[in-house]
């Protein structure tokens, strides 16, 4: 009985055809992927050695003059701008925060000093922040923070004015108003008062000399007095005065109306989140 022999063989070129794509095709990829670092690479490093040159800042006021650079490449024109003097500040800069250091330290610390002085309360140390802000020497009788009588809060403390009086050495005056209360009673608000407050300033900070010093509250120029009512204004004025305080406040009443050269001031009542009404006026223009 006749037996073939079958032999089986393996196609290894066909495979190979098939394997050799996709080994280029894995090495295009990690070339690309190597090109792709390389760049931003050599982006970082460029980053780091070089650094554009900061913007121009032109201060307010100043004439400036602007040279325009020929096209290269037939690019835009970049302006480029010079300035022919130093900076200049108007009145406004000047006038918005005093100017010299040593002020602005005095005054900060006018403020706080008239802060805790004239507050009291059950705080445990006392009146201690008030002596160590004192020379060391200051003989001080008891304080109202070393008892348990009335207590007393600054609601705010203001400067209206600073005078220098010798090398570092200032004289501040200072308004404030405090909410008291009296032993078991309710809190009152205390009428406006004026202090000035002695304060040195050196190289460490600001110092309190003395005690404050009572002086009278400042008094301004007497106002001009108000315009006339001078009847009912247009529905209109009334529509736009009454959605501007709604803004404000709720149910807007009107109370008088007076006719200006630039349109209407109305005079109206708004009540707060609690009921309380409070008398407000309008500019409405025409």
């Amino acid at each position: 009985m006749d037996q073939d022999e079958t032999v089986e063989s393996v196609p290894w070129s066909e495979l190979l055809d098939d394997v050799e794509p996709s080994q280029d095709i894995r090495r295009i990829a990690y070339l690309v992927a190597g090109l792709l670092g390389a760049v931003v690479l050599g982006a970082v490093i460029a980053r780091a050695w070089w650094s554009p040159s900061p913007p121009v800042v032109i201060a307010p006021g100043i004439p400036v003059t602007a040279d325009v650079a020929p096209p290269v490449d037939g690019s835009a024109a970049v302006p480029t701008a010079t300035m022919s003097t130093f900076p200049l500040y108007s009145e406004a800069d000047l006038m918005a925060d005093p100017p010299d250091p040593g002020e602005r330290a005095a005054i900060v610390r006018a403020e706080w000093f008239v802060t805790d002085f004239f507050t009291a309360d059950y705080e445990p140390t006392g009146s201690a922040d008030v002596r160590a802000a004192l020379p060391g020497a200051a003989n001080l009788p008891d304080m109202p923070q070393d008892g348990r009588g009335g207590i007393s809060y600054v609601e705010w403390a203001r400067t209206f004015r600073i005078a220098e009086t010798g090398d570092g050495a200032y004289l501040v005056g200072v308004v404030f108003r405090t909410l008291a209360a009296p032993p078991d009673g309710a809190f009152i608000r205390l009428p406006v008062r004026a202090v000035e407050v002695a304060i040195d300033v050196g190289a460490d900070g600001a110092s309190v000399v003395d005690l404050p010093r009572p002086i009278a509250l400042p008094v301004g120029p007497e106002p001009a007095p108000w315009p006339e009512a001078s009847g009912d204004p247009p529905q209109g004025v009334v529509d736009i005065a009454a959605a501007r305080a709604s803004v404000w406040g709720s149910e807007p009443r009107i109370v008088s109306a007076a006719q200006l050269a630039e349109g209407w001031r109305i005079v109206l009542t708004v009540a707060d989140d609690v009921g309380n009404r409070w008398p407000l006026s309008l500019i409405v223009e025409l």
